[in-house]
């Protein structure tokens, strides 16, 4: 389980997505387009603690000693476009819409319908497949992503949320802003509670268009480490980047 899950469970999602009474139109008031990058890079190392030698009376420690270690590397990498087919925007600001993705590879995902939230956190129909890369884009689509009156003195503000045994706090700030178009740098920290306990630490630099209420870029770096106790640990590196390619809305961007 990544950070980027929503923290509903399935029930509940569907209850949500139920409630918004999404009817798809055949042709949506507003298409966006993205290109994007994707790679991840995963090590893990495994310990056997029965080859940890403790040592005896007679053969003290380090006299066998052996790690018990192994480890492995794997590495995985896309490009392509999605598509986000905005639908409707709900009385308490959740942006509808609907997500696909077209890789060049095996990496493509077909259209799942999703409600976005300013503070960033997605719900997702459960029965469909949404990629990490996807929920990136996601996260920043809300039209009060960027709230005036959230910012403080030095155009920052805060996000923390809380659920599913998962806590996320988000710090946020306006770096450049040239008559709305904007860049944003993002500090996130998702800690998840389970037996094998995962910390995930986000770094992202958004150029964000104000005025058309969408991101423009998305450059994000994410460390995902899982504790596995003696056993071992799994660190995984994602990078993904985004580039605004169309709006339906705008005749010429």
């Amino acid at each position: 389980m990544r950070w980027r899950l929503s923290f509903a469970c399935s029930a509940a999602v569907l209850m949500v997505l139920a409630a918004t009474g999404v009817v798809l139109p055949d042709t949506p008031p507003r298409q966006l387009i993205y290109s994007f990058s994707y790679s991840s890079q995963q090590e893990v190392t495994a310990r056997d603690s029965s080859n940890i030698d403790v040592g005896t009376q007679d053969s003290p420690v380090g006299s066998h000693v052996s790690t018990g270690s192994s480890q492995y590397v794997g590495h995985l990498s896309e490009i392509g476009t999605m598509t986000v087919n905005v639908i409707r925007e709900q009385p308490d600001k959740g942006l509808v819409v609907t997500i696909s993705e077209q890789g060049r590879g095996t990496r493509s995902a077909p259209a799942a319908t999703c409600v976005v939230y300013a503070n960033t956190s997605v719900i997702c129909d459960p029965d469909k497949t949404v990629n990490p890369e996807e929920y990136t884009l996601l996260r920043f689509l809300a039209s009060n992503f960027v709230d005036p009156n959230q910012l403080d003195a030095k155009q920052h503000w805060t996000v923390s949320h809380e659920g599913g045994g998962v806590i996320v706090n988000s710090d946020y700030t306006i770096t450049h802003n040239a008559g709305g178009v904007m860049t944003i740098g993002e500090a996130r920290s998702v800690k998840q509670a389970s037996a094998k306990s995962t910390t995930t630490d986000v770094q992202t630099k958004i150029a964000y268009d104000f005025g058309h209420l969408r991101p423009t870029s998305i450059d994000e770096y994410v460390t995902e480490r899982e504790e596995n106790g003696v056993t071992g640990n799994t660190t995984t590196i994602y990078q993904t980047s985004l580039q605004f390619v169309s709006d339906s809305a705008v005749s010429k961007t």
